[in-house]
């Protein structure tokens, strides 16, 4: 059997599953109304150092509403082939080291970090976490909080979105209804909804892209989301450098559309996807 990676031929294969539009709209649904039932109450009734007990199962409505819509959009027996297609291992080696660490470290943090110096600001290494935690901070985050969203967006409702819209409108249709989805946490986070729009948006752009360079698996594009919300904390940029506003988040989005705004022409708006072609149709013997 010839094992050869091909980034072109597997991404053909997203369409295998059946995706209507009742069963997308049923997606997102279930992964708003699991996620926001467990969050409203969490950020209402329980005390600030016990948020993490609720965000921690939250973080699962994705995944959930994902396994449930396979189900009824794809009969019984579709959870062995949807799990088998999108936790698959066999993906280079490349990948799950630019998910982890290349694209979050070397990409979007020192990037971040270089913009953060010319525009003025000071370095302050104390505030920073040591990097030998790095790990320690990754592992978790992505099976826990944050990676653990990814095969809901990325693993069902992206592949979903590309059989009915081009890969830029299913990118803006999916980045504004998981900046929705977090739509509780904004007090948590310290922002608001139209900034944290503005971050997730470009992420988008990204975590698709390397979705589908990644075989359909959703193993890296789990370490990439992980290590974007790691790498702050890594990250030596304690001073405020615009007067009334969240530096981190003007940074991070700045880092965050340059990068998209590069994929978008390198790929010709298409990120990586190529659509299954449709069947020939023969004529009758």
């Amino acid at each position: 059997m010839d094992r050869t990676y091909d980034a072109e031929s597997a991404n053909k294969e997203l369409d295998r599953f059946h995706y209507t539009p009742p069963i997308l709209i049923l997606y997102f649904l279930l992964a708003f109304i699991i996620t926001w039932s467990i969050l409203i109450p969490v950020f209402t009734a329980v005390p600030e150092e016990f948020h993490l007990l609720g965000i921690i199962p939250a973080a699962f409505g994705p995944f959930i509403a994902a396994m449930v819509s396979v189900r009824l959009g794809n009969g019984k027996g579709s959870l062995r082939p949807w799990f088998r297609r999108r936790f698959t291992f066999r993906v280079p080696v490349i990948l799950y080291l630019s998910g982890a660490f290349f694209l979050p470290v070397l990409g979007i943090g020192v990037l971040h970090y270089l913009l953060y110096r010319l525009l003025g600001g000071k370095p302050d290494f104390s505030e920073a976490l040591p990097w030998y935690l790095y790990l320690l901070y990754l592992v978790p985050t992505v099976l826990l909080t944050g990676g653990n969203e990814e095969p809901g967006w990325r693993g069902f409702a992206l592949p979903g979105l590309l059989h009915y819209f081009h890969p830029v409108t299913a990118s803006v249709i999916l980045g504004f209804f998981h900046a929705l989805w977090h739509l509780p946490m904004m007090g948590h986070y310290g922002t608001s909804l139209g900034w944290y729009l503005l971050n997730v948006l470009p992420l988008t752009f990204l975590l698709n892209w390397f979705f589908l360079t990644s075989r359909g698996s959703i193993f890296p594009v789990m370490l990439l989301h992980a290590g974007t919300n790691v790498i702050g904390s890594f990250i030596p940029i304690p001073e405020d450098i615009f007067s009334g506003f969240d530096t981190f988040m003007i940074l991070r989005s700045i880092v965050y559309w340059i990068m998209a705004i590069v994929l978008l022409i390198a790929t010709k708006g298409r990120l990586g996807y190529q659509a299954a072609a449709p069947p020939v149709d023969t004529p009758d013997s």
